[in-house]
């Protein structure tokens, strides 16, 4: 298994692991994130500090939620005095959006 670096909004990048889960895949197939030429295959340690990979839980950190919704689509600016709840109201209005397309 693999980690890929991704490109997202603002110009954020994200080193994620192989296979991508389910809600990573879905911002690559829409063109939310890209996978970034340079480096692609580089190998990073596992569990890299700062990197998403994947919807944290209920109980996370703010820091990881916030690194969520910036993934989503979240500006950097707005993420950085969000609150917890804020990002998650922010994913789950993303996510039902998403859900509404397919």
């Amino acid at each position: 298994m693999g980690t890929r670096e991704y490109q997202g909004a603002g110009g954020l990048r994200l080193h994620l692991d192989d296979p991508l889960s389910p809600e990573m895949e879905k911002q690559v197939a829409r063109g939310h994130l890209v996978p970034v030429d340079a480096g692609a295959d580089a190998e990073e340690p596992a569990g890299s500090p700062g990197v998403p990979s994947g919807k944290p839980a209920a109980t996370a950190k703010v820091d990881d939620w916030r690194a969520y919704a910036v993934s989503l689509g979240m500006s950097e600016e707005d993420a950085a005095s969000a609150t917890k709840k804020d990002c998650q109201e922010y994913v789950q209005v993303v996510e039902d959006a998403a859900e509404g397309q397919e």
